[in-house]
């Protein structure tokens, strides 16, 4: 969270003339909750079926530019669908940036005491991407950085 991936995957949509899709936004329409809601009744189990449920339905579609929550390709088989359907790009920004682009923000279920050692633990499996770019700048230089990678990786 925090990281980007709504921003620049409207920008990255348009720029591949390609939907955009965010997963959060889809399980609120699938599962008639905010997230925030989800969490408080089933808890984060719930929204983990919840996610898995979405993206299964979203690979089976048409191509779009997809943005997962964080937690969405730590889940078991995740990670390998995203692999298998599309190239996975990481947008690698330090917690310290994160963190300022949350300050006043409320309603995020997982951003707590523990966001330290969660956004360590998910690092390694982010790593295996297959495009990883500097997310900390503007949206335009971060989208341009994504395109060149993608361009590279398609060749």
């Amino acid at each position: 969270m925090g990281a980007g991936k709504t921003t620049v995957g409207v920008s990255l949509a348009r720029e591949l003339d390609l939907p955009f899709v965010d997963l959060d936004q889809t399980i609120e329409t699938r599962e008639s909750l905010t997230i925030a809601a989800l969490f408080q009744q089933g808890g984060e189990q719930a929204f983990r079926q919840a996610e898995v449920n979405a993206l299964k339905a979203v690979v089976a579609g048409p191509p779009v530019v997809l943005a997962c929550g964080g937690g969405a390709p730590c889940e078991p088989g995740n990670w390998e669908m995203l692999e298998a359907w599309s190239t996975v790009v990481f947008l690698d920004v330090p917690l310290d940036v994160i963190a300022d682009r949350l300050k006043g923000q409320s309603g995020r279920p997982l951003w707590d005491g523990d966001a330290s050692s969660r956004y360590e633990r998910r690092l390694p499996l982010y790593a295996r991407a297959q495009v990883r770019v500097d997310g900390s700048g503007e949206v335009a230089s971060v989208v341009g950085l994504v395109l060149d990678a993608l361009e590279r990786v398609d060749a």
